[in-house]
């Protein structure tokens, strides 16, 4: 009987060992949002909306969460909290051999992604540098920026093993264990999203959306065609904004006038730095909002899982909510030099990105 009592004790301390580690040290009041291989400026940004409340989460810890083989320094990212002492945010490594050939697969990443959905409430995936065009089947357009493949690699096989993909009805994507997991991907972020579920990507937007070759061509487009600032790359005035603002529509009756309530006819302001861009949407995916020409997808959710939203835009940079930011010129000649965070107030569109974070805040404080 003894022998007995005691076998039952050891059984059950293993299953309990085994919860606790399963949960990651992850106490229940916590409210745990993943940051996907973040670089300094982003945790900046996101400790800067969390500080001021416009990302407003109640018992928020940040997890940055880096693939050891990716090319955004960890060292950089620990310093930073290091030094600023922000107590909200830990960092993690995650080991892993991954290759273009098994992304869309069981491969040696796939217990640590389960993990981390396990031990997390939420998931963001950042902006960055352009997809390796093989991760979509193509070949490499001359006027890609591929800097980060390895990067690439891991968040791509994150989000197919969250998502799912196109033609891979086998596979059961982990959100199926929990529906109502909250996954935002912004600019780099949403295509992503949308290459890991199978959609595909125009490698070039002035080229292969509007057929042109020069900057030149670009830049006397009307200013809701242009995705980047291309004054730079003609021009040495160092108070040039890096990003451009144009607006956006909804697609009526989508996420935005259905879930954030927003007017249909509203066309905000954004800010936007990227010149690669959805093309074939991938799987479970529907479009939110497009460019004011259509041609350009700026916004997609997900059908069956209710909190999944990319945003071509960004909405996070710091720059467009701090008030005492650098201020900038958006094309040579201009007089006035305005902080992003005063074009956003003057173009009437700084409402709309406290909307969107109040939405992202909201899912977190209903759980």
């Amino acid at each position: 009987m003894k022998k007995l009592l005691l076998l039952t004790i050891i059984i059950l301390s293993v299953q309990l060992s085994g919860i606790y580690a399963q949960k990651d040290n992850k106490t229940n009041d916590k409210n745990r949002v993943i940051l996907v291989n973040p670089g300094v400026f982003y945790l900046k940004s996101l400790a800067y909306l969390t500080d001021n409340k416009i990302i407003d989460i109640e018992n928020l810890e940040y997890q940055a969460v880096f693939y050891t083989k990716n090319e955004i320094s960890y060292d950089e990212a620990e310093k930073f909290v290091n030094e600023t002492g922000i107590s909200y945010i830990t960092l993690k490594k995650v080991d892993g051999n991954l290759t273009k050939d098994d992304l869309y697969q069981e491969n040696s990443c796939t217990k640590s992604f389960t993990e981390l959905f396990e031990n997390s409430d939420g998931i963001i995936f950042l902006g960055g540098w352009d997809l390796p065009a093989v991760t979509f089947e193509e070949k490499t357009s001359l006027l890609a920026a591929v800097r980060t493949p390895n990067r690439h690699f891991f968040e791509l096989s994150f989000l197919y093993h969250l998502l799912g993909r196109e033609n891979n009805n086998a596979f059961k994507p982990l959100l199926e264990e929990n529906p109502n997991y909250v996954v935002f991907g912004i600019c780099l972020g949403m295509q992503s999203m949308n290459v890991a579920t199978g959609g595909d990507m125009y490698q070039d937007i002035p080229s292969e959306v509007y057929g042109l070759q020069y900057v030149e061509d670009v830049l006397a487009l009307d200013e809701n065609k242009i995705h980047r600032s291309y004054w730079r790359n003609i021009d040495t005035d160092k108070d040039l904004d890096n990003h451009s603002f144009h607006q956006i529509r909804f697609v009526d009756k989508q996420f935005f006038t259905k879930k954030i309530k927003l007017n249909k006819n509203f066309k905000p302001y954004v800010c936007s730095s990227h010149h690669q861009a959805v093309k074939n949407i991938g799987k479970g995916f529907d479009v939110a909002a497009t460019s004011i020409d259509g041609k350009v997808v700026e916004a997609i959710y997900h059908n069956k899982y209710k909190n999944v939203l990319g945003v071509q835009f960004h909405p996070e940079f710091f720059y467009l909510h701090d008030p005492e930011s650098k201020k900038f010129k958006m094309k040579p000649g201009d007089t006035e030099l305005l902080t992003e965070h005063e074009m956003l107030i003057k173009l009437g569109s700084y409402p709309f990105h406290l909307k969107y974070w109040e939405y992202f805040s909201n899912l977190y404080n209903k759980n």
